[in-house]
This record gives structure tokens, sequence and C-alpha cells, in this order.
């Protein structure tokens, strides 16, 4: 008894907080909001709702690999930057964000829940891209390497499926065409510091959804 309580850390068995999971593999179908980070030249998709897949699969201990899809429909700003500041902007069309990473997710409870929750933390890398092609501008987000990191928490009712929440950060690079650093007739132009040139941004995105055990 005295080492059966102890490893319980002041709990009796019956009473402990902390109840024993089978990671394993599993499907999490998910919703939610991506929050994109303003860019130097204010032409990133605007802020959206959000639908994200995500499979993992535990490797040992309180480790899991994960790979995911998101996808966030929006619009963005259409820059002529040869045109003056109050005429430049001359549509706002429609573009989707597609976001494929993959990496570790680490549970910090380890293979147990505490009150049937289990908080993890992630990171990984991976692609963005919104298929498009170069713009009127002479603009292209075009296919870039992104980077993720992030954290979640599993809820496990008694019944049911699994609930995730995730909060992620995302990151990529912006690179800018040599005509948003000309000057138009009003003297301005889209940008001036050429240290913008390349810029890191990306998006805050959170998601809420059901997880789905594979395989058992």
């Amino acid at each position: 008894m005295p080492t059966v309580v102890t490893a319980q850390v002041g709990h009796l068995p019956a009473n402990s907080p902390f109840e024993d999971v089978k990671l394993g593999q599993n499907l999490s179908i998910m919703g939610g909001w991506m929050a994109m980070k303003r860019d130097p030249a204010d032409v990133a998709p605007k802020s959206s709702l959000a639908a994200a897949l995500r499979y993992d699969i535990a490797i040992g201990g309180p480790a899991s690999l994960y790979v995911r899809y998101l996808v966030a429909p929006s619009e963005r700003k259409l820059l002529l930057p040869t045109n003056p500041r109050a005429t430049r902007v001359i549509g706002t069309p429609g573009v989707t964000t597609h976001e494929l990473d993959g990496g570790l997710d680490l549970a910090l409870t380890g293979k147990k829940t505490w009150h049937r929750l289990i908080p993890s933390l992630n990171g990984g890398a991976g692609i963005v891209s919104d298929f498009s092609s170069a713009d009127t501008g002479s603009y292209q987000f075009g296919t870039k390497f992104s980077f993720s990191y992030g954290l979640g928490v599993r809820y496990l009712p008694r019944k049911g499926p699994m609930i995730r929440v995730d909060l992620t950060n995302f990151l990529w690079q912006y690179d800018y065409p040599d005509r948003y650093f000309v000057k138009a007739a009003d003297t301005t132009s889209v940008l001036t510091d050429t240290r913008n040139r390349s810029a890191w941004r990306g998006s805050r995105t959170v998601t809420v959804g059901v997880t789905l055990p594979l395989f058992r």
C-alpha cells in the first residue's frame, strides 16, 4: 500500500486525478479562425474561417508525430503599385490559403490524463501556398516553407469522441517585387524600406474539433 499511494502523489488510486490513456493513432476534424498578421505591404489575406484535418500517431512515451492540412478561404488587396496612393488598391480578389505541415507533439501529462485533460506542446514545419500566379502588380505569394509552434488541449469524456482545441502560430516569409519600391506620380510607393523586401509574418490560428481513434 505505501508504494501504491506514493506513486499516486498523495492520492489513493480511486481518487487520483490521473488516468492511464493509450495515445495510439487519431484523426481530428476541426474548424476555427485564422487570424492573419498584417504584412508590410498589406497584401496578406484577411483573417477568415478555417478548416483542418490532423493525423497523430504515438511513437513512444509522451511523444506523437502529426501531419496537418489546413485551408482558409479569404480575400486580399490587389495593388497596382504605379498608381498614386489614393487609387492604388484596385480590387479585393478571393484567395485560399493552404497549409500542410507536420511535426512533434509532446503530451505534458505523459501517457495519462489529468482530470480527463491532456495538454500538449507541438512544433513543426511544412509548406504554405495560395496556388495563384503573379497578379497585375507583379506580386505572387507562391509556395513557401513555413514553421509552426503552439499548444493543444484534448478532453476525453467518459463517452463519445475526444474534444481537441489547438492554438498554433504559423510563420512564413513574404517577398515583394521591385515595383513595390518604385515611386508613383504622387511620390509615394508601396514600400520604402528595402529591409522589408522579405518579411516574416504568418497567422495565429485557433481550431476546435473532435478526435476519433483509429485502428483500435
